[in-house]
């Protein structure tokens, strides 16, 4: 009977780090690149039905941690970097 190959060990076999908060804001400031923010009025007055829409879908069983993660994210990015009402 032939012996089974042996596993790998080295950094192929390392699993790839968790991406933290910072880089999940860098990624949705990335994909925003072009699209003028909210003004931080309007933001405001839209976060509580945002915030309702995405309890919704994380109670509904719709959208998983990191789906969940990502849209916090967006959250984050949109606040820090809403603009001045003019």
């Amino acid at each position: 009977m032939e012996e089974p190959t042996p596993y790998r060990i080295g950094p192929a076999a390392l699993p790839e780090p968790a991406p933290t908060t910072d880089d999940l804001v860098t990624q949705a400031h990335a994909r925003r690149q072009g699209i003028p923010y909210e003004t931080g009025e309007r933001l405001l007055e839209q976060l509580p039905e945002r915030l309702r829409a995405l309890a919704d879908l994380v109670l509904s069983g719709k959208m998983q941690g990191g789906e969940v993660a990502y849209a916090l994210a967006v959250l984050i990015d949109s606040i820090e970097n809403a603009r001045s009402a003019q």
